[in-house]
């Protein structure tokens, strides 16, 4: 079968691992790199149905990032179907805990200190999504 010149355009079923135990789905995800857009920025989803802490030790990094919190549910994303927490600190020494159990974004200005996040209650599954504008820090 001869290749599509459109096929650069697509990819399919990029994943990577998780790190957590928690996390058995696989986590799917979307780098703009070089050779795809070139928008330079990294994104990945994961399915969370249990509850677990992802981040447990506060930092910051030099890039922005967004945290994006779902509902499981295909008829009903803003209903959160748990409970998460996450820690914020513009400066590293008052820590504000959020909690919340609706639909949330989250901005994480370079340099906010950020986390411990943890999925403290779970009673349906959660899509968590991650963005990241900087490749160059991105995990891989």
């Amino acid at each position: 079968m001869a290749v599509l010149k459109t096929a650069k355009y697509i990819r399919t079923n990029i994943t990577r691992a998780s790190r957590h135990a928690a996390v058995t789905a696989p986590i799917p995800v979307l780098k703009s790199d070089e050779g795809y857009g070139n928008m330079d920025f990294f994104m990945y989803w994961k399915c969370v149905d249990k509850p677990y802490v992802d981040e447990s030790e506060p930092h910051r990094h030099e890039f922005d990032q967004y945290l994006v919190f779902l509902g499981g549910d295909p008829h009903n994303m803003l209903d959160l179907g748990g409970e998460i927490e996450l820690t914020l600190s513009e400066d590293g020494k008052n820590p504000e805990k959020h909690v919340f159990t609706t639909y949330t974004t989250v901005f994480i200005k370079a340099g906010l200190f950020h986390c411990p996040l943890v999925f403290k209650k779970v009673t349906k599954p959660i899509i968590f999504y991650d963005y990241i504008s900087k490749l160059a820090y991105a995990r891989k």
